[in-house]
């Protein structure tokens, strides 16, 4: 489960809250991915590419409900909060029957 920020974009340690909020759910994917046959590295290797590519899509089209206050640049990275996103799409489609 990712939580909601508990500091404004401003602040200059909400990166890494927001880094401790979804490193569990990525460590589920990568548990369920090895689990079925992927390796770790490749696994990895495979959300890097997926989320870079989730970068640039949403550098050019951000999600409608993508706070205002969002910059849009791309190395600010407090700008996208998809990860958690992309997370749970990840496991609601995995848990489907």
């Amino acid at each position: 489960m990712i939580n909601t920020p508990k500091l404004p974009v401003t602040h200059e340690d909400r990166h890494l809250l927001c880094q401790e909020e979804v490193d569990g759910s990525l460590q589920v994917i990568i548990d369920r991915a090895t689990t079925n046959g992927w390796g770790t590295m490749e696994t990895i290797g495979a959300m890097e590419e997926v989320l870079k590519n989730l970068r640039i899509m949403y550098a050019d089209n951000p999600h409608p409900d993508e706070d205002a206050a969002d910059s849009g640049d791309a190395t600010d990275l407090g700008a996208y909060p998809s990860a958690d996103r992309l997370v749970k799409a990840y496991v609601d489609e995995t848990e489907k029957p």
